[in-house]
């Protein structure tokens, strides 16, 4: 479950620094967050951060801060260097940089103590998501197949390809060419006007139906295996519709599926709760601490 309110990409830009400092420019429950803090999260520093800039950096290390103090309080999770050092390890396994750390650091401008401090909230998560299963209710299978019921297009996994052309009479055409015994892919290169799929023989690969426009999607989910359809026509044109398969959801891995949001959302609001009931103050000058709509430093006018 690695999706934190901020992510690491916020931090691989190249951007100016405010100048050396360890002045004070937040606190959070009592704890400095410093100029030098915020100026840290980057590999390379080059020039001035707008006040803009700087506010959103700031409130970066704001939320982690009073993320990680709560953990501790409540949950008593401190993460130790060797989480850390393994969670960074996982955190490059899962981007495929096969390099050197400093290349990727130097490749992402962001600091080493940056990408220990995201790591670390990582670790928060799992911690958090740990302490949270027992307590969340989880779906039944009759909860799981009534979403299925009331959603069957997002629970509906199909293989599809099509032909694209703007009129039905240019649909028909396809269709006969196709009963005739000529190839798919072959006439979806010629005349697809989606030159996307087109190119590759027609193919919009294997998604949920609710990817597509409705009357798109309805077709995909009634036409039979391995045959042609009929024009139908969208806002886009007229669509030749081969499905390859058609794959629905059972209610067991919808129950999975239901649990883990479930799971996520509580998540999510522990950290939100953290961030908006901390105790903040921010230096004046460089902007003011506000919670509604969305925790974060406004920057000074």
């Amino acid at each position: 479950m690695k999706r934190l309110l901020l992510l690491i990409a916020a931090l691989g830009l190249v951007l100016a620094g405010c100048g050396g400092s360890s002045s004070t420019a937040a606190t959070v429950e009592g704890t400095d967050v410093t100029v030098d803090n915020v100026n840290g999260l980057f590999y390379e520093i080059d020039g001035e951060f707008t006040d803009e800039q700087f506010a959103g950096y700031l409130s970066t290390l704001i939320q982690w801060k009073a993320i990680e103090q709560r953990a501790e309080d409540e949950l008593g999770f401190t993460a130790t260097e060797e989480e850390i050092g393994a969670e960074v390890d996982s955190i490059l396994l899962e981007s495929g940089y096969e390099g050197d750390l400093d290349t990727f650091l130097s490749e992402q401008n962001v600091s080493e103590e940056g990408l220990g401090q995201y790591a670390k909230q990582l670790l928060i998560e799992d911690a958090v998501s740990d302490a949270l299963i027992g307590s969340v209710e989880m779906p039944t299978i009759e909860d799981a197949q009534a979403e299925i019921d009331a959603s069957p297009l997002e629970y509906t996994q199909v293989c599809a390809s099509h032909i694209l052309v703007g009129s039905e009479e240019e649909a028909q055409a396809v269709v006969t060419r196709l009963d005739a015994g000529e190839d798919f892919t072959v006439v979806a290169a010629e005349v697809s006007t989606d030159t996307g799929s087109g190119a590759n023989g027609g193919s919009l690969g294997c998604t949920s139906p609710a990817r597509y426009v409705p009357e798109f999607a309805e077709a995909t989910m009634t036409a039979p295996i391995g045959e042609v359809t009929e024009p139908i026509e969208s806002e886009f044109g007229f669509h030749v519709i081969l499905v390859e398969d058609r794959t629905e959801a059972t209610a067991e891995e919808v129950q999975s599926i239901m649990g883990d949001r479930a799971l996520f959302d509580a998540v999510d609001q522990w950290l939100l709760d953290s961030i908006v009931n901390a105790d903040v103050t921010v230096v004046a000058q460089y902007g003011t601490w506000q919670v509604d709509p969305s925790p974060q430093v406004v920057p000074p006018s």
